[in-house]
């Protein structure tokens, strides 16, 4: 059960984030799901990428476009990022490989670090 719990305190912060992004939004006008370059612009690379996405300032996704693909390359921009699926931190301004198995799509997360 105390995995339930677990799980129940993601979704609420998820949720929380998602409501954060639509605040933003009304705002400003800010979209929920950004071309890397929206919140990299300095990054050269960011506007060369065309196969991954930030949602929001703090999550990068890395979707599965191609039949039997269950590894993928993600550029991580500067700073440091944690591999949800894992836990695993990476330092950004690399491109790292990730898994993809079906269950999921590769996304990290931007941390302080």
């Amino acid at each position: 059960m105390e995995h339930v719990g677990h799980k129940d305190k993601q979704v609420a912060c998820l949720h929380d984030y998602i409501k954060s992004l639509f605040d933003e939004a009304h705002k400003n006008g800010s979209p929920l799901l950004r071309a890397m370059f929206y919140e990299f612009p300095e990054d050269a690379k960011c506007w060369e990428l065309q196969d991954q996405y930030m949602f929001g300032d703090k999550y990068l996704a890395a979707p599965i476009l191609r039949l039997n693909q269950f590894r993928r390359e993600v550029y991580l921009p500067k700073g440091h990022w944690r591999l949800t699926s894992t836990g695993g931190v990476f330092k950004g301004g690399q491109t790292v490989e990730a898994a993809a198995p079906i269950e999921y799509m590769p996304v990290f997360e931007r941390i302080q670090g």
